[in-house]
């Protein structure tokens, strides 16, 4: 273990900033909901990994590991019900396709709105770089860590934010107010880093996952209900 958190250690802190950033971008990009879940979990992967890469002073690396892992565990509970609700197609819509053959594997570029959703996720990105390197929050000692935290934390909220205004349905929006929740919670945890903030708002995070996850099923059933 010490040998693998040394090996984290030294990977270049902007490659895992950037790496950040394209995820949470992709996760307004994309709406293919089997890549968005795969993304959310890479995403606080990433968090866990920049926590440890920046090496706060007084941050215990043990935090940064609690934090990736209550992450991840969201991911089967919201993998178990997009794929109840047939990853947000409805039946008929796969009927279609059964009739028409297998989709091609570039089927997704052709999605509505996917120029809008680019377009939107770069100007978001590009205006909250631009705002965390103009006013960098001094959270720690280091300069240099303060700016990228606060460059996290920009971007994710931003990113989160606008993935709520831009979706309607529940996945989607969930996504995106756990993507600003989680750069909340990479910047509160560098100001306390306490076992029990970090607890917390895990404990938060599972249950919006939890609500997300009833609301998926709820989404899935409802062109049913009304059809009837």
């Amino acid at each position: 273990m010490p040998d693998f958190l040394s090996t984290l250690s030294g990977l270049p802190l902007t490659s895992v900033l950037i790496a950040l950033i394209a995820a949470s971008s992709l996760m307004v990009i994309l709406s293919d909901w089997r890549v968005l879940v795969l993304i959310l979990g890479i995403q606080y992967l990433l968090i866990g990994v920049f926590l440890i890469v920046n090496r706060i002073e007084g941050f215990p690396i043990e935090l940064a590991i609690v934090k990736a892992l209550v992450g991840i565990m969201i991911v089967p509970a919201l993998y178990i019900s997009a794929r109840r609700a047939r990853w947000g197609r409805p039946a008929e819509a796969e009927e279609e396709d059964d009739m028409q053959g297998a989709r091609p594997r570039l089927a997704w570029l052709q999605s509505p709105g996917l120029a809008l959703r680019t377009i939107s996720a770069l100007l978001v990105a590009a205006v909250a770089l631009s705002l965390a390197l103009r006013n960098p929050i001094e959270i720690t000692a280091s300069q240099t860590s303060s700016r990228y935290v606060t460059i996290t934390m920009f971007v994710l909220v931003a990113q989160g934010l606008l993935n709520i205004g831009l979706n309607e349905n529940p996945l989607k929006a969930g996504l995106g107010l756990l993507t600003a929740l989680a750069g909340f919670e990479a910047f509160y945890a560098v100001v306390e880093p306490t076992l029990l903030i970090i607890a917390l708002l895990g404990l938060l995070n599972l249950v919006i996952a939890l609500a997300l996850a009833l609301l998926i099923t709820a989404w899935a059933v409802r062109p049913h209900e009304t059809s009837q």
